[in-house]
């Protein structure tokens, strides 16, 4: 999943989500933005953010914060919920609650920032200042009358004496703690009411009641406002509140009472969190073509804001689960699963869980696990048991489908949090699975893809270069595109008679056109060279096979013929070939025309106008010829091209070497000089005269270290 499909979500969001640049500028503008700054996105897109949302007074704060964190690292505002003015097109100001995420993506910066409109809250909050102000005054009057100001308030409102007694709950704080009156409230401990609850902090860690605003401020404390997510450990219902005190006074200035104003988040958090998660799934999914890591990285994200465990498990054709990954917050619960796991029957059952889940590509809900269907699903007793201790309070089953199968599913368990699992989030888990099967169809994709031309590349070069009596040879071949694409380089080594034909060459083109054109030279070659091994001839009815194609076809080749210590080589625009001596290397022979190039085309009118000449030298023992592509020379590195001269000192540094070693050692210092990926096919040979009575040893002449993509 690439940034484009994570901004597709994006602009559905309720909140508005705003993106900028290390630059200042803004990248991203949702629909959302455009309703609440009243700019459509066509305008606001590549305008400086500070000019466009900010009111005047914080733009100097805001370009200063900027600079410090692209000096330092370090924002103070990342990551926490922070109000602030913003401005809209029409220059008035409301007022937003907002959390900005930063991401790195190599030396660039992009921020992130998601925006809600609080001015109905805060109009709220002017309101229930105003009403409290009526309630201090009222505690003194008539409780009728304190009763009509609170009661009508939508968000719920509790009293708590100095004695830690809830005195007061106004309708909708008592429909929030369970009760029916408030007299029974004042009869409840308040320990016990927090007791019905799961109560976590912002963090996740456990609250307590000494956490409590209210119960702070009688211990002399001022608290900021509190953020807590609470699930109801009977129904399972989640919820995130947020919690504000004030304090009573008595006519002596001491704290008679506190007020607590409890208001309901739990839509926006619960959209800021989905949507946060979303954008961090998606550039988890499009980081890699590796499924299992990726895969696994979205389950560990997915814990434990979303779960307390997710599975990842794949299906292929034949119905074979391959268990991805299994999360836990606790890597000690883990264990517990691996044990369960190894009970479960092998194959799936169409009815129910992952396989009904697989059959149908609809997702499989268990709201409510109750120990009828944990016995229903148990193999035996021991299975009963550990699922039993597992404690599995909701499970949530989601396929994930590419186009007509599902590949997979993610499944969803809530154990020890509390939560239930219900239509929201069958809706969003739904989200997370297409992604991720996108990831994992791409990524077979990848696959089928790289081993097709993986073989088809393995089939135009020679399985292992054969042993040449008194010489030692090898060779190697690096494709461009980490593999995915069939290159235009290529080498081959036969007999023809007591002679030796070395052939090497790189035509235009990739892929099948490439594949074509190789497998023409290559078989052209041999079949020429069985009546005539004259290198220079031969590179002639080459360059006839290629101008008979109907497609425009060219190349460049060497051919080279070994007899004894004797090599007579010619060239069709290919580089020289290196002989590598004590101390020295030198260019042999001269560069010719290229293949394919004179009079394209067929008939009997046709002429042959390329020049190929035959050079022949005479090697000492221990003297090496090094014949190669343009690749080597045209590897990029961080000072241009690695290029001829760079090559003449690799080949001095790695010259007093058996061949298989000396193209190891340039292949080593051609890793060290590249930057970023291959850009071109490499091929090279390397001949080595051994010493007089020296044979080459058992399987010497073969293909050198790099003879695969790296990677694989």
């Amino acid at each position: 999943m690439d940034l484009r499909g994570a901004h597709e979500v994006l602009d559905t969001a309720h909140n508005a989500v705003v993106s900028m640049n290390d630059a200042g500028r803004i990248v991203y503008w949702n629909p959302a933005a455009e309703a609440m700054f009243g700019m459509p996105r066509d305008a606001a897109i590549g305008r400086v953010l500070a000019d466009t949302i900010i009111p005047p007074r914080h733009r100097s704060a805001h370009r200063q914060g900027l600079r410090r964190f692209l000096a330092t690292g370090e924002g103070r505002v990342l990551g926490q919920r922070i109000e602030l003015s913003a401005l809209r097109r029409d220059e008035t100001e409301f007022p937003v609650e907002i959390t900005i995420s930063a991401q790195r993506d190599g030396d660039e910066w992009s921020f992130h920032a998601f925006i809600q409109d609080i001015s109905e809250r805060k109009a709220n909050e002017d309101e229930r200042r105003r009403r409290v102000a009526q309630l201090e005054t009222s505690l003194e009057g008539s409780e009728q009358r304190f009763e009509a100001i609170v009661g009508a308030l939508a968000e719920a409102v509790t009293i708590r004496s100095r004695d830690d007694r809830i005195i007061y709950a106004n309708p909708a704080a008592l429909a929030q703690l369970g009760f029916a009156t408030v007299e029974e409230l004042r009869l409840a401990d308040p320990r016990d009411i927090m007791a019905n609850f799961i109560v976590e902090g912002e963090d996740g860690g456990p609250l307590s009641m000494h956490d409590v605003p209210s119960v702070r401020i009688f211990r002399g404390e001022r608290p900021d406002p509190l953020l807590m997510r609470t699930v109801d450990r009977h129904s399972g219902l989640e919820k995130w509140l947020l919690l504000k005190a004030t304090a009573l006074r008595d006519a002596h200035g001491e704290i008679d009472a506190t007020v607590t104003v409890i208001e309901d988040v739990t839509a926006a958090k619960r959209a800021e969190v989905r949507a946060r998660f979303l954008v961090r799934a998606s550039q988890i999914l499009g980081s890699s073509l590796e499924y299992q890591r990726t895969l696994r990285n979205v389950a560990n994200l997915a814990v434990p804001d979303l779960a307390d465990w997710c599975a990842v498990a794949l299906v292929d054709e034949q119905g074979r689960t391959e268990q991805v990954v299994l999360a836990h917050a606790d890597p000690g619960r883990l264990a517990l699963a691996e044990r369960i796991r190894e009970l479960e029957p092998a194959g799936l059952n169409s009815e129910r869980g992952l396989g009904r889940a697989i059959a149908t590509g609809e997702p499989v809900l268990y709201s409510e696990i109750s120990e009828e269907l944990l016995r229903s699903a148990a193999r035996d007793e021991e299975h009963l048991r550990l699922l039993v201790e597992l404690g599995m309070r909701s499970v949530l089953i989601v396929p994930m489908n590419v186009a007509a199968r599902a590949v997979g599913a993610i499944t969803l368990v809530s154990a020890e949090s509390g939560r239930r699992f219900g239509p929201s989030e069958v809706q969003f888990a739904v989200q997370v699975a297409d992604r991720a099967a996108v990831a994992v169809e791409n990524s077979r994709l990848y696959s089928e893809r790289a081993t097709i031309a993986e073989t088809l590349q393995s089939s135009l070069l020679p399985d292992a270069l054969p042993t040449i009596d008194g010489w030692d040879v090898a060779g190697f071949y690096r494709p461009a595109g980490g593999g995915l694409v069939v290159g235009g380089d290529f080498y081959d080594l036969f007999p023809v008679g007591d002679v030796w034909i070395a052939l090497i060459g790189d035509v235009t083109g990739k892929g099948v056109h490439a594949a074509a054109m190789t497998s023409l030279l290559r078989h052209s070659a041999r079949i020429v060279a069985e009546d005539d091994p004259d290198p220079a001839r031969v590179l002639r009815r080459l360059d006839r096979a290629l101008r008979d194609r109907h497609a425009f076809s060219v190349g460049t080749a060497l051919c080279a013929r070994i007899d004894a210590g004797e090599v007579t080589l010619s060239l069709a625009g290919h580089p020289l070939p290196l002989l590598i001596r004590e101390g020295r290397v030198d260019p042999i022979g001269s560069p010719g025309t290229m293949l394919g190039i004179s009079d394209h085309g067929a008939g009997e009118n046709r002429t042959d106008q390329g020049l190929w000449e035959n050079h022949t030298i005479t090697l000492a023992p221990e003297e090496t010829l090094l014949l190669y592509t343009d690749g080597i020379t045209d590897t990029v590195g961080a000072r241009g091209r690695f290029g001829y001269d760079r090559l003449e000192k690799a080949a001095l540094e790695c010259a007093a070497q058996p061949a298989a070693e000396l193209l190891a050692c340039l292949d080593e210092l051609l890793n060290r000089f590249q930057v970023g990926p291959q850009a071109d096919d490499t091929a090279a040979l390397a001949l080595r005269l051994l010493p007089v009575r020296a044979a080459a040893p058992a399987g010497r002449a073969r293909r050198g270290p790099s003879q695969a993509p790296r990677g694989t």
